[in-house]
């Protein structure tokens, strides 16, 4: 993520998280009969662990859900008795554990998107193939507040390059996803992700192409702004400098599993599973079920769509993504994830996972107690 994400707004338009309050949403029992799941388990599992420890690190902050007051403790501990079932879980069980364990909240409509980690060729080294640089933050008030076209003139700056691109469109790109993959001649590889911004207002590039008559609002997405930008050239600068916001970026070491992109949590993302939302409406970390539909682009240039029923965790954020009606899947690594995230933008609906009194509380605490 997710930080990041820019997706939607590039179609018609990721900072550090403070702990706040969701919004209320009553619950509603006609909700239980969403639970499904169309994912492998493993996954799940995997950002479940990650909520945990993002979690773990802050168990006395406590949450507004549903109207219920939920400590990060209390999810932990949730999430983790979750995963102990998922590891000889099927559908129907899932569904009947989840329907026994949590109270499922009123679905909430959602426009839901997709963002993904590009794999993009770098250097270290600036040549002449490689001239577009990616910024860490520099230390400097003055240099981090300039515009993206100042940016783009500076030549006090190149202290602060983590490494260089071949094409201005995979660094625009690079900085709407929020993170991704940097392939090095030697054929090692970087992680950058999001560490700050620039402050400046995000304007979308995607809203000016339909506003200018160059696109249709049908027709945009991803690909198609790209394809526009690539077929333009003479133009390039003029629209990509129209969005003042500046990504500036950090390295991160690869996990055990190899290179995985992190997300305003600072912890790793799940393919399908991770979601960036308005942390000022769902708290970091949360659980809930979205469904929607899925594009699978054909070979024909054409899309067809799929239904999407899984549960999914919050663990990203970014600028476009505000208000409570919005969520940006973590679709993975790639120009195959590019491809469905470029596609990706459908009506959905979220619904909070709460987990019961029983099922959240301290049992050994209580056990003492009875002793």
């Amino acid at each position: 993520m997710p930080l990041f994400l820019l997706l939607l707004s590039l179609m018609i338009g990721r900072l550090a998280p403070t702990p706040v309050l969701a919004e209320t949403i009553y619950p509603s029992a006609s909700a239980r009969a969403a639970i499904t799941d169309d994912l492998n388990y493993a996954g799940l599992v995997t950002a479940l662990a990650e909520s945990r420890r993002y979690y773990d690190g802050r168990p006395e902050q406590t949450y507004t859900v549903c109207g219920e007051q939920l400590s990060a403790a209390e999810l932990s501990r949730a999430y983790g008795r979750l995963s102990h079932h998922l590891q000889t879980a099927d559908t129907a069980s899932l569904a009947a554990y989840l329907t026994a364990n949590f109270r499922l909240c009123h679905p909430t409509s959602m426009l839901v998107t997709g963002y993904y980690s590009p794999v993009l060729a770098g250097s270290r080294q600036p040549s002449a193939t490689y001239r577009f640089p990616i910024y860490a933050p520099p230390s400097e008030a003055e240099l981090r507040r300039r515009s993206r076209a100042e940016i783009d003139a500076s030549t006090d700056m190149q202290e602060y390059t983590l490494a260089y691109l071949a094409d201005p469109l995979d660094l625009f790109f690079l900085h709407v996803q929020g993170s991704g993959i940097i392939e090095l001649p030697d054929n090692s590889r970087l992680l950058v992700s999001y560490a700050a911004d620039n402050g400046r207002p995000y304007s979308s590039i995607g809203a000016l192409l339909i506003r200018t008559g160059k696109l249709s609002r049908p027709e945009v997405s991803l690909s198609t702004i790209r394809a526009y930008l690539t077929n333009h050239p003479e133009e390039q600068r003029a629209i990509l400098q129209h969005n003042e916001r500046y990504i500036f970026f950090g390295l991160s070491e690869p996990d055990a599993d190899g290179i995985q992109a992190r997300g305003s949590l600072g912890l790793p993302l799940t393919e399908g599973r991770s979601a960036a939302m308005d942390d000022a409406h769902y708290p970091p970390g949360l659980l809930g079920i979205l469904s929607s539909t899925l594009p699978h682009p054909t070979a024909a240039h054409r899309v067809q769509r799929r239904p999407l029923n899984r549960l999914v965790v919050h663990q990203d954020s970014g600028a476009a993504i505000k208000g409570k009606d919005r969520l940006d899947l973590y679709l993975g690594q790639g120009d195959e994830a590019g491809r469905y995230a470029g596609e990706m933008k459908e009506r959905g609906t979220f619904t909070i996972l709460i987990p019961n009194l029983s099922f959240r509380a301290d049992h050994s605490k209580i056990q003492h107690r009875q002793q």
